[in-house]
Formats: C-alpha cells, structure tokens, sequence
C-alpha cells in the first residue's frame, strides 16, 4: 500500500531523489468547520439570522483555507539540492544527516536545540531529520558550501518528515554522510 503523503518523481524528472508533501490530518477539516460553526453561533445570537449564515459560510471557507494553507509544506531532494518550505541547502554544505525520532526532535527544536538553527518542523509530522552544515573554518572564513542559504550561518537545519528513512537513504545515495 502506497502513502498517500509521498509524492513520487514525475516523469521527466528522473534526478528526482525524493519529494514528500506535509499534508495535515483530514480530521483537522473537521475541527475547523467545528471552529467556524462554533464562532459563528455567537453570531446567531447577536444579529438577523440571514446575515450570520453568511457569517458562518465565511468563517468555514476561511477556516478550510488555513487548514488548507498549512498543507502546503513540502520537502524534495532534487539535483543536489534539499528543499524544504521556501529555503534550499546544497548537499554539498552537509555534514551529516541524522534520522530523529519524536522525542529527539521535540527536544532538538525546543530548549535543547540552537535557536540559529534552520527548522521547518510541523507539529503533526512527528519524526524528522537533522542536518549538521559543514562548520566555518577556524579563521573566520567558510568554505564555499557552508557559506550557502540566506545566512549561511545555521550550525544545523531540522526537517519534520514521515519518512526519514527514505531521506537518509536519497541523501547517503547523494554521497551525504548518515548516522
């Protein structure tokens, strides 16, 4: 049975290592037309019925948009380049990958983590992956890998992934070092 939540190479994109889109849970659609109905029978109570049915048409086609919205996390592996959300790191300014589980990355992006690092986590997607840059040299200089991305200065980026074993293994076949 395949996962829904993988989204496999298109043809014509054969360098495709791996792409995964972070969907939210389909029950979050209901909770937020629960959200929206809930809102909108304060509105019942306040003004003319007619106009909080149009409330509460809008409050759910805005609620089903921010659930929407929030699925639209994704993460790939393409050309020697990993994406994830609008920001993208060359393999080559990798270090090491490490697969975490839900504790480790609960704790890596919490009070145990660097708040320099790079995280594009979702609090529905529970394991991850961790990916240490390559350090800055002693000098102060960089070499030209480590200095990529908007800052060049994260020590480490944490992604929010189902499956970081699928990850290890398209970054240890992108000559990346796994732990």
């Amino acid at each position: 049975m395949m996962d829904p939540a993988v989204d496999h190479p298109q043809p014509g994109t054969a360098n495709a290592s791996y792409s995964e889109r972070l969907r939210t849970p389909w029950w979050w659609y209901l909770a937020a037309i629960g959200v929206a109905a809930l809102l909108a029978a304060e509105f019942f109570m306040a003004i003319p019925n007619w106009i909080a049915v149009i409330v509460l048409v809008i409050l759910v086609v805005m609620s089903l948009l921010v659930v929407w919205r929030m699925s639209s996390g994704r993460i790939s592996i393409v050309d020697g380049q990993l994406t994830a959300g609008e920001r993208s790191l060359p393999l080559a300014a990798v270090e090491v990958a490490v697969g975490l589980s839900a504790d480790q990355l609960r704790r890596l992006v919490g009070r145990h983590g660097d708040p320099s690092a790079y995280t594009f986590i979702r609090s529905w997607v529970r394991p991850g992956v961790q990916l240490v840059r390559i350090p800055r040299l002693p000098d102060g200089g960089h070499t030209e890998a480590a200095s990529a991305g908007p800052n060049g200065n994260e020590p480490y980026w944490v992604i929010s992934t189902r499956h970081p074993d699928k990850v290890l293994a398209a970054l240890s076949a992108a000559s990346v070092a796994v732990v």
